[in-house]
């Protein structure tokens, strides 16, 4: 059978997603299979919804396996959860069709990137946040996330993967279908939320980069507006750091996909 997990990891120790040809760094696909394995005893690939980078987490990766064994979809959630380490956990199992597949039926992807805007250090928030001492625009900050929405060709923030016999890139065209920038001023916390049909590499966190300059006042919104609008890298916008990134959802056709109750 063909059985859908929603997986929950944090990303810290982990060289990405996806497993390395040869595999020096550890993955957490590389882990997730190894759970398999250890199970079913026979090597199994997991693919991901989501190639999540080194050092960014997530609460809602998608992933799926074909398995040989007579154990339900619930008996592998707790199965897996046994043998998985402490950093990465199974939250939710279904039984997919045999046409399901974790990247290619998905239709949107949702990360949250947070900014923990402090002036002090925090160790314990920092793992999954990047702080940032100057004070923050939200206002301006939700304006300029707002000129995202539609269709664009995102080049200026991301790499889109080359055709393996070509070599040509593919397009870097994506749908975003949300997109907004929300404050917690108790907190300290800014939150941004990117809802889109696809990400290309590096998007967010060069989004989020250059979207602090205008929330610091260096950039306007039409400014941020002409740089999308360029379709140029070469731009002050600089990558933040994957820990604050984490991929929130992954979303599929309502039938596609039943999880088991919590």
């Amino acid at each position: 059978m063909k059985l859908a997990l929603l997986v929950e990891y944090d990303g810290t120790h982990y060289h990405g997603f996806q497993r390395q040809a040869p595999e020096h760094e550890p993955t957490v696909q590389g882990v997730l299979e190894g759970a398999v394995e250890r199970i079913s005893q026979k090597h199994t690939s997991v693919i991901g919804a989501g190639r999540t980078d080194s050092g960014v987490h997530a609460s809602g990766q998608v992933v799926h396996c074909q398995v040989e064994s007579r154990l339900k979809p619930e008996d592998w959630q707790r199965a897996l959860n046994a043998v998985l380490p402490a950093d990465i956990a199974v939250r939710r199992v279904a039984q997919v069709a045999d046409d399901f597949h974790a990247r290619y039926s998905a239709l949107a992807r949702s990360y949250r990137y947070t900014v923990l805007n402090d002036r002090w250090p925090s160790p314990l928030r920092e793992r999954y946040m990047y702080r940032v001492g100057q004070p923050l625009d939200v206002g301006a900050l939700h304006q300029a996330c707002a000129v995202l929405l539609g269709e664009h060709d995102f080049r200026a923030f991301g790499r889109s993967p080359r055709d393996s016999q070509s070599g040509e890139q593919h397009s870097c065209v994506r749908l975003m279908l949300a997109a907004g920038c929300w404050g917690n001023e108790g907190a300290g916390v800014v939150s941004f939320d990117f809802t889109a049909n696809g990400f290309l590499t590096g998007m967010v966190r060069r989004l989020v980069g250059t979207l602090l300059l205008v929330g610091w006042g260096h950039l306007d919104v039409d400014g941020f507006a002409q740089i999308l609008a360029s379709r140029n890298e070469a731009h002050p916008g600089a990558s933040v750091p994957a820990c604050g990134l984490c991929l929130t959802q992954v979303s599929y056709p309502p039938e596609m996909v039943i999880w088991s109750e919590a």
